[in-house]
């Protein structure tokens, strides 16, 4: 096999593996950008730089039985857009959506829901807001 259809062939067997699955890239799903031919395995960055960007996703999920998108997902997105490096970064979403302590009908009293995720003193987190940023070129050695 040519070695120009490599990098095409790779992006596609990741696409079918994850249409096969049930599963939608999330950091895909809500790409906006330009896109080129991949030239190698992408590689992670710890913090965002001035390097030049491919393009950005940005999404908020509700976490569902402990699954949260994660660094498998975000590599998955960088290299069907051809990105030489991605950052990316979760937060919890404070929101009123998240509040678990809900008044009870006609008791006054207040009570909770059950937890699912991470509690933070009243309230536990169910949503995330994700960020990621997808560079062109793999950083350089003394970067």
């Amino acid at each position: 096999m040519p070695s120009s259809l490599r990098p095409i062939v790779r992006s596609l067997l990741v696409t079918g593996v994850l249409a096969l699955g049930g599963c939608v890239n999330p950091f895909i799903e809500n790409y906006v950008g330009t896109r080129q031919t991949s030239t190698g395995d992408p590689v992670r960055i710890v913090a965002k730089t001035n390097a030049p960007r491919l393009g950005t996703s940005r999404f908020s999920k509700k976490m569902e039985i402990g699954e949260l998108p994660g660094d498998k997902e975000a590599r998955a997105a960088a290299a069907e857009v051809g990105a030489g490096s991605y950052w990316w970064r979760f937060a919890p979403s404070y929101s009123a959506g998240n509040e678990s302590a809900k008044m009870r009908a006609g008791s006054g009293r207040v009570g909770s829901t059950e937890s699912f995720g991470p509690a933070f003193g009243e309230k536990t987190i169910k949503w995330y807001d994700f960020e990621a940023v997808f560079y062109a070129n793999a950083p350089k050695a003394d970067e």
